[in-house]
């Protein structure tokens, strides 16, 4: 694999990172903000997002998707599946139908009684 192949393949996490990070630390503000999309950094938001917004299930659907796109995220980066297998990696158009899931449960959590606090 070449260099233009992987620097291509690490914008591409990067870019994945902002769809997913941005729209979370916009919506949580400073008072939960997400880290990064590692596991450890999703679980590590939850009880920050529970403690600024009180509605805990829909806290957990968005770590869900966020938890989703990160292993997809993964797969997408992984130069070893370009060897052993090169259609296990997701498609574009799934991070895109994660990112608008995403959307819309940030979008039902910001339009519920009880809003989140920032």
């Amino acid at each position: 694999m070449d260099n233009s192949t992987r620097r291509r393949r690490f914008k591409g996490r990067v870019s994945l990172e902002r769809t997913f990070i941005t729209p979370v630390n916009t919506a949580f503000g400073s008072a939960a903000p997400l880290a990064g999309m590692t596991r450890d950094a999703i679980q590590a938001w939850v009880p920050l997002a529970e403690a600024a917004y009180p509605d805990t299930n829909n806290i957990r659907k968005i770590a869900a998707v966020l938890m989703e796109a990160s292993a997809r995220g993964d797969l997408m980066a992984d130069h070893s599946r370009d060897v052993f297998d090169p259609e296990a990696r997701p498609a574009p158009e799934a991070m895109t139908e994660l990112a608008k899931l995403l959307e819309k449960v940030l979008s039902e959590t910001r339009n519920m009684p009880g809003k989140i606090k920032t």
